[in-house]
């Protein structure tokens, strides 16, 4: 797998929740790691399909959640424990929910 990336990634453990399909409540579980700016990689026992578009409420270690709009790159099924990783992109850059994850991100690099 080739990927392309431009911005650092900052190793990080975040807990978020998504929905997806027919319902978009934020209620599967998913962990983020490996982030910067433009995407990051999350796990995820449900498998979402590549060009997907999601809202993923990320908890930021702090009292409050954000939501982010991300877009499915690709997806990889780990045998070892039957979850997938998949790598999203940001599809959405603007905004207040947006510039508070970016101040997030900006206190980690």
């Amino acid at each position: 797998m080739f990927e392309k990336r431009s911005e650092k990634r900052s190793p990080i453990e975040l807990a978020a929740s998504y929905g997806m399909g027919d319902d978009p409540r934020p209620e599967r579980e998913a962990k983020i790691f490996n982030m910067s700016s433009g995407g990051f990689c999350l796990t995820s026992d449900s498998k979402l399909k590549v060009g997907e578009e999601i809202q993923l409420a990320v908890d930021l270690d702090t009292t409050d959640e954000v939501m982010v709009s991300v877009k499915v790159i690709w997806v990889k099924k780990n045998d070892y424990n039957k979850q997938y990783t998949i790598g999203v992109q940001i599809v959405e850059k603007e905004g207040p929910e947006f510039d508070r994850f970016m101040d997030f991100y900006n206190g980690l690099v």
